[in-house]
């Protein structure tokens, strides 16, 4: 899974250097050159979209989201895996019905382009794919990390 993690974190690294770009391009056009260029925007806006997303599936692997777990830390060791578990099937329930939601939205939307570059919005709404299945991952690999004694606690970085 460290292998998968560090792909996607490339690839996250990668989109906000496209966003810098794009986003700077545009400021440059408007502002000094007086001709806006119109793409930009939306090159921006979908790799936000996909950046986003992969790095909330990250946050799920790396515990980066935010809890609150005063009262699951004191609770006996038992009762605390027992909500470990029900916290990650949550996780495996939710991304599975988004998963199913989001490959018949990425269906229907098969025929659009986005009306700038011409991008076919299919490839925007797979993000959603994406995310679901990571997070599908990541939860799975907690479970079993769970079932052999494996602390999940977030490591201090």
């Amino acid at each position: 899974m460290e292998r998968v993690e560090s792909i996607f974190k490339y690839i996250t690294v990668f989109l906000m250097g496209v966003i810098i770009v794009t986003v700077t391009l545009q400021i440059v056009a408007r502002e000094i050159i007086y001709f806006p260029v119109s793409w930009t925007q939306e090159v921006a806006k979908y790799s936000f979209i996909w950046m986003s997303l992969i790095g909330a599936a990250l946050g799920i692997r790396n515990l980066s989201h935010v809890s609150i777990d005063v009262i699951v830390n004191k609770l006996p060791p038992k009762i605390e895996k027992f909500i470990q578990y029900f916290i990650e099937v949550s996780i495996i329930l939710l991304m599975t019905v988004l998963l199913v939601q989001s490959f018949r939205f990425s269906l229907s939307a098969a025929g659009q382009t986005s009306p700038i570059i011409g991008v076919p919005m299919s490839v925007v709404y797979v993000a959603l794919i994406v995310f679901s299945i990571l997070s599908i991952l990541f939860a799975f690999e907690k479970i079993v990390k769970l079932n052999k004694g494996i602390s999940i606690e977030k490591e201090d970085e």
